[in-house]
């Protein structure tokens, strides 16, 4: 997985520019309205997952903004995505809490 919440406590060491990048598109992934609706939505789902039109159309978005945000938050490693038929099935990565702790250099 590509996203930031691999690379460890912002306060371990020096940050690389690589490592300052990736830490920085998760919390840019995080940093926006629709983005964290969009995780409330996953959170309260019964089945802890949601496909993208159910998730459009909770939310009322558009398709091209709903799979902007989608596609922000599974690329920051804090969504997965399996596609089954049609449809895109969205889901919190397991660890993504605890990956996100641990970024900020607190112990699960």
């Amino acid at each position: 997985m590509s996203g930031g919440l691999h690379h460890g406590p912002i306060a371990a060491a020096p940050l690389t520019k690589e490592q300052a990048d990736a830490i920085a598109q998760v919390l840019r992934a995080l940093g926006d309205r629709t983005r964290v609706q969009i995780i409330g939505a996953l959170l309260h789902s019964p089945t802890g997952e949601m496909n993208g039109r159910d998730l459009r159309e909770l939310l009322g978005l558009r398709q091209p903004t709903a799979s902007h945000h989608l596609h922000m938050l599974v690329r920051a490693g804090i969504l997965s995505r399996e596609q089954r038929g049609p449809y895109g099935y969205f889901r919190i990565q397991s660890d993504a809490f605890e990956r996100l702790r641990e970024l900020f250099g607190e112990s699960p």
